[in-house]
């Protein structure tokens, strides 16, 4: 009997591709997101609180394994409490949950932190799981660095720390594998890392080659970093939260580079050489406005 799949977070910058792998395999699952308008044509979609664990039981009684990808939030311990609650009082019979390279409880970093405390709650709640813990995503350099890049300037308060980021893809690969058999990966907890370690130089460097941009990196104090995330980011608990990243990264936290990808895959991560041509168009200007940089 074919599974029934839920994927929250499906419009994410994994949740988005792992849905493309599965809608490529013909496998039908519900998609979970606050924009159902960016779900691929076809895709049954559902918006669905994770403050309300009523509705999140109805809404799992159907469903015989969930992907859970969900993003970083001040209430996020809350939304997981509710969300794995609702999956055991629904009988979910597997939980596939997306965490972050480094989630520790006892982790000095809030960022990794509260994704520690995450996956303890699932860990320790009888049901059957799989912990995927991947690494920054390459993609972070198109969303989340985009308009930066594009004026020509990366500030961050990450000094020449290093990370060795991993392609959301690839990740992507690895849950839609284990979601075709997830009995196979009960209690499993896979770190995943790209091939390498970069410092941001480094892969801006990468990212001016392929585009053929003028680009550059510019380490800055933590100070002048909290400056530039409370000019775009009111909620201060978000804001720490990612100072607690920069953090992270200033100090080697996020640099190790582990084989779990390639044994899994049986072959190789992605490189960030390889990210950056098939994605080179997304930091592209037309020459004109380039020669005004």
């Amino acid at each position: 009997m074919e599974l029934r799949i839920m994927v929250t977070g499906a419009t994410g910058t994994m949740g988005s591709e792992l849905l493309k792998i599965l809608t490529r395999q013909g496998i039908d699952a519900v998609a979970v997101s606050r924009s159902l308008e960016r779900l691929p044509a076809g895709v049954r979609g559902m918006q669905l609180p994770f403050e309300n664990r009523y509705l999140l039981e109805q809404a799992l009684r159907n469903v015989d394994v969930l992907a859970f990808i969900q993003p970083l939030c001040e209430d996020m311990l809350k939304q997981a409490e509710n969300v794995i609650a609702a999956a055991r009082a629904s009988g979910v019979q597997f939980v596939l949950k997306v965490s972050g390279l480094g989630a520790s409880p006892v982790s000095p970093y809030l960022f990794q932190r509260i994704q520690g405390d995450a996956d303890e709650m699932l860990q320790e709640s009888g049901l059957r799981y799989c912990i995927l813990r991947p690494n920054i995503y390459m993609q972070c350099f198109l969303k989340i660095h985009h308009e930066a890049l594009m004026q020509g300037i990366l500030y961050l308060p990450q000094g020449e720390g290093r990370t060795s980021f991993v392609d959301a893809r690839d990740v992507a690969e690895v849950a839609a594998k284990i979601l075709g058999d997830p009995w196979l990966y009960n209690k499993k907890t896979l770190e995943l890392t790209g091939e390498r370690a970069l410092s941001n130089a480094e892969a801006v460097s990468l990212i001016a080659h392929y585009s053929q941009r003028r680009l550059a990196y510019v380490p800055v104090t933590d100070e002048a970093g909290l400056k530039l995330l409370k000019k775009n980011e009111e909620n201060e608990w978000m804001v720490q939260a990612l100072m607690s990243l920069h953090r992270a990264t200033r100090s080697g936290a996020v640099a190790p580079v582990t084989s779990g990808l390639a044994q899994f895959l049986g072959r190789e991560p992605r490189s960030f050489e390889t990210f950056c041509a098939d994605m080179k168009q997304g930091w592209m200007l037309p020459l004109a406005q380039e020669n005004l940089l």
